[in-house]
């Protein structure tokens, strides 16, 4: 089975899917900036690692595609909630 997953193709639609799936991440400023300075004390940590994490997920999406694409998907996924998680935040509190 190794075999097979190290032949199978990495589409561009993947590629881009990923790419802009990290894009989001341009918009936290505007998030920032949405906080009051008590929302931004209690929810500074989370903004602080949310780069990272979007930034990590996307790799970790590239690397796992050839062997896993299911878990590349649920990488997506869950990075896309995330984003929608972090926007919500400001008004959430």
């Amino acid at each position: 089975m190794s075999e097979n997953a190290d032949k199978r193709k990495f589409p561009l639609w993947v590629k881009i899917v990923i790419i802009l799936s990290t894009f989001p991440i341009v918009m936290l400023p505007v998030v920032i900036t949405n906080c009051s300075v008590a929302q931004y004390e209690n929810v500074k940590m989370f903004l602080f690692f949310y780069p990272f994490y979007v930034v990590a997920s996307a790799i970790m999406a590239w690397i796992s595609y050839r062997q896993r694409p299911d878990v590349t998907a649920i990488l997506i996924i869950l990075q896309l909630l995330s984003h929608v998680a972090i926007w919500m935040l400001p008004t959430a509190i």
